[in-house]
């Protein structure tokens, strides 16, 4: 892994699930990360992390992030964005009954549709977007956005609107890598299948034999974990990939070679 020691990044969706892994990760490896959420401020934070509560729909939110980023920053710079707040609504037993409900376009709710669209594809554009007036005059800095394979094929169920947000995510982050490129910023995402988090474990919780049956889907025969989305996070952002960019890398365990 990466040595991040002296790097400052922002981490959205850091409250919980894949984002605090990859802002704790990035943290315990020497960066100094602005967390943010709306949900409130996780127990234990690593040394190096500062929490910003709030929405990443709000217009003011992201220019506030980075302006913390470049605050704690001992050169007022900003290396890393990783772009991991979103949502995918579904309901199932083991999970709480959700406010709203993903599915089909024949039937979704519009506002369902266009509230998950705002957290997942509308919130990465406007971070990116204020992340760049810091990135572009230093000509440097690194984008991840965690994306799905969903986003790549469709998802495993009627889930329109995620599964639309998602490739909307991959589009946007191959723009950003075309145009921003010649100011040396890159910008690539991580894309993956069936990953362990709080997301998802209550249904392998509920039913243990889902979890097994999953893994026997997977080509690798087992489910991911958050430790495996930080490491290939790990991996775009380090100088390792510094000729790596408009990519997407998928985190599935093989899972997507499987489908038709």
């Amino acid at each position: 892994m990466a040595d991040h020691a002296g790097r400052t990044a922002v981490v959205t969706g850091a409250g919980g699930g894949m984002g605090l892994a990859v802002a704790q990760h990035l943290a315990d490896r020497g960066a100094q990360v602005v967390a943010v959420d709306l949900k409130p401020e996780p127990a234990g934070l690593s040394t190096g992390m500062t929490y910003l509560r709030g929405d990443v729909t709000d217009p003011g939110l992201a220019p506030a992030a980075m302006k913390a980023a470049t605050e704690i920053s001992s050169e007022g710079r900003l290396d890393y964005l990783v772009n991991a707040a979103g949502v995918a609504w579904f309901d199932e037993p083991g999970l709480p009954t959700p406010q709203y409900v993903d599915g089909s376009i024949a039937d979704i709710e519009p506002d369902v549709w266009k509230r998950v669209l705002e957290i997942n594809l509308t919130g990465p554009m406007l971070f990116a977007r204020a992340a760049l007036q810091v990135m572009v005059p230093a000509r440097f800095g690194v984008m991840a956005h965690i994306a799905s394979i969903a986003g790549l094929r469709r998802a495993d169920g009627a889930l329109d609107a995620y599964q639309v947000s998602k490739a909307g995510l991959i589009s946007l982050s191959r723009a950003i890598a075309a145009e921003q490129g010649r100011h040396g910023v890159r910008s690539n995402t991580v894309c993956p299948g069936a990953i362990l988090t709080p997301m998802i474990s209550g249904i392998y919780e509920a039913d243990p034999s889902r979890k097994a049956s999953m893994a026997r889907r997977v080509p690798l025969r087992r489910v991911g974990t958050t430790d495996d989305v930080c490491g290939a996070v790990d991996y775009l952002l380090s100088d390792d990939s510094s000729f790596v960019t408009g990519t997407d890398l998928v985190v599935d365990g093989g899972w997507l070679t499987t489908m038709g």
